[in-house]
């Protein structure tokens, strides 16, 4: 794996720093292996956990709309306020009708209607509180709205940086430091030793398969490109 390959190049940081162009690819090797990791964890999101979030805000957010709506209208039709009642007659049903964008404009609509009458609830149960609690459950299912759509793009997104992530990885192991690390095999023969062995590991490992069939590895277990 590949942070093995960084693990024996640290370890024997020593035996090698004084070749710039060694220090350079270990650098690289680095900072390919820290975006590889940071693109795997981004890939194993699940759209399904956002999805449940966003299900789980609506139906909150549905159900606290709707019992303001109906206090509003109570009070209404014993104020004999026919205009206000009816832009309030909402079943559940009716408050969860429609698009995402349909259903936050009725509740808002709820809410602006609620406060504009927020003087005579009292009686029925509505209160400032009750009106804050409603508003941010409007705001949490807004945010939520958005992030099954959003999960899968940044999934998508981080698959196809992680194809270019590693052919880079490949171009630094196999044409770079696997050419450089010749330079040592009399002068270091432990680093150089240790750290053929450890690109010879990945013969075995199948980790160019691995890339090809799009699986991303677990993070902290970046596969190395095969020795050529």
């Amino acid at each position: 794996m590949a942070q093995s390959t960084v693990g024996i190049a640290n370890n024997y940081e020593s035996a090698w720093q004084s070749l710039p162009a060694f220090a350079e690819s270990v650098e690289k090797l680095e900072s390919l292996v820290a975006q590889i990791v940071s693109r795997a964890e981004a890939q194993q999101n699940s759209p399904m956990a956002a999805s449940a979030e966003k299900m789980q805000a609506f139906q909150v957010l549905v159900d606290v709309a709707y019992e303001t709506a109906a206090a509003l209208h109570a009070c209404a039709v014993a104020g004999s306020n026919q205009e206000l009642a009816k832009r309030v007659d909402f079943s559940r049903s009716d408050v969860a009708e429609g698009s995402d964008s349909r259903v936050v404009s009725r509740c808002q609509g709820i809410h602006s209607a609620a406060t504009e009458n927020l003087d005579s609830l009292a009686d029925y149960g509505v209160t400032s509180a009750k009106l804050t609690a409603l508003k941010k459950r409007i705001e949490t299912f807004q945010a939520a709205a958005t992030k099954p759509r959003q999960t899968a793009a940044a999934i998508s997104a981080a698959t196809r940086q992680l194809e270019h992530l590693f052919d880079a990885l490949d171009t630094v192991l196999k044409k770079r430091l696997d050419k450089l690390v010749v330079q040592f095999k009399e002068s270091q023969s432990a680093f150089y030793n240790e750290y053929r062995a450890a690109r010879r590991i990945v013969r075995t490992a199948g980790s160019r398969s691995t890339k090809e069939a799009n699986v991303v590895p677990v993070p902290n277990t970046v596969p190395d490109a095969k020795v050529a």
